[in-house]
């Protein structure tokens, strides 16, 4: 898939004995969705806070895969980070469902984090009109990234992690074909949720959620068309 090849400029690092490797892509994306050119230092502070809010979502998943004993590397692209791991034979659909909630977890234990800090502040009697604008701005796009980001991931929309754990659900009720329904719900969800974004795009972070969420459409209908076609 173009954008996850390696590159001769990666960064590569590891954390937590974890790989974690970031594409070129991940930080042109980020620069366009944030783009002020007026507002150069700015700009730079969403770049660092979409990095580190989607590189805590993926050690989430990463760090719970290797609790479980599976080897696992994180790759921050320009739809976000994906989190890779090997399960082994230990692997069963809770377990599944524990490593894709432990993510949007990890965005959710951060945004805990910033607001305690937050009320730290309020306690030690320093106003938040009091920080400077880099600061609060700062504090803003932390919170509104991990708790509405986090929230969003959790979309029963494949390959989302809600989508993965809508799929471990209906694998664990035994349904029927439990692929092809989530590839249908998670059309359905997606299709939905990208014509509202695109309808309140001044709402939602401009036309990008839209974009993705269309794509996610298209991509489920195409799963679940090659389901269909294979039945």
């Amino acid at each position: 898939m173009f954008g996850i090849q390696p590159t001769p400029y990666d960064l590569q690092f590891t954390l937590f004995r974890i790989p974690v490797r970031v594409h070129p892509l991940f930080w042109l994306m980020g620069l366009a969705m944030g783009w002020m050119p007026d507002y150069p230092r700015l700009m730079f502070i969403w770049v660092l806070c979409l990095f580190v809010s989607i590189l805590i979502h993926e050690l989430g998943h990463a760090l719970t895969a290797e609790w479980f004993g599976w080897r696992s590397h994180v790759l921050l692209y320009h739809f976000g980070g994906l989190a890779f791991f090997e399960p082994d034979y230990r692997v069963s659909q809770p377990r599944l469902i524990a490593v894709a909630l432990a993510g949007p977890g990890a965005g959710f234990l951060f945004y805990g984090l910033i607001l305690a800090g937050v009320a730290g502040l309020r306690v030690a009697d320093i106003p938040l009109r009091d920080l400077s604008p880099e600061v609060r701005f700062t504090i803003y796009n932390l919170e509104w990234i991990n708790l509405w980001w986090g929230l969003v991931n959790l979309l029963p929309v494949y390959p989302l992690d809600g989508g993965r754990v809508c799929q471990s659900l209906l694998i664990m009720s035994r349904t029927r074909d439990p692929d092809r329904k989530t590839y249908a719900i998670g059309a359905s969800v997606a299709g939905a949720v990208a014509i509202l974004a695109y309808q309140y795009q001044d709402r939602m972070g401009g036309v990008y959620p839209a974009v993705l969420f269309g794509l996610l459409c298209i991509q489920n209908v195409q799963l679940l068309q090659n389901r269909e076609s294979n039945w």
